[in-house]
């Protein structure tokens, strides 16, 4: 009899260990939900105010542009560029935590603030 509870007992056991175990929460995984621009186009000097919307645990957020500056952080910046970096400019934000990342462009038409005389 005392057999037969350490078998059963080994047995339930063995089918614990073997159960699968949860997948991964989507509240796990990162996703940035939008990227968006205030402003779009903008005239050289002016400003606009990009913000990304995201979703995830503990996230943080990374800013980078090819061309022009931006002030601030988090999730929203200010961007700005001058009459240097009259053209189409990439701002790509970058949105990580310990479990990953992911990383989302928008790209921002900056015009010329300065008008041609006409003849």
């Amino acid at each position: 009899m005392k057999r037969f509870f350490v078998v059963s007992f080994l047995f339930l056991l063995l089918l614990a260990a073997c159960a699968k175990k949860d997948a991964v929460k989507l509240s796990d995984s990162i996703q940035i939900v939008s990227l968006t621009a205030s402003l779009n186009p903008v005239k050289a000097w002016d400003t606009t105010v990009i913000t990304v919307v995201a979703t995830g645990d503990s996230l943080q957020y990374g800013w980078k542009a090819n061309h022009g500056n931006f002030t601030g952080g988090g999730k929203q910046i200010r961007y700005a560029a001058g009459e240097c970096c009259v053209g189409l400019n990439t701002i790509t934000c970058r949105v990580f935590n310990n479990t990953g990342e992911v990383s989302d462009t928008v790209m921002i038409r900056v015009t010329s603030y300065i008008h041609p005389k006409k003849k």
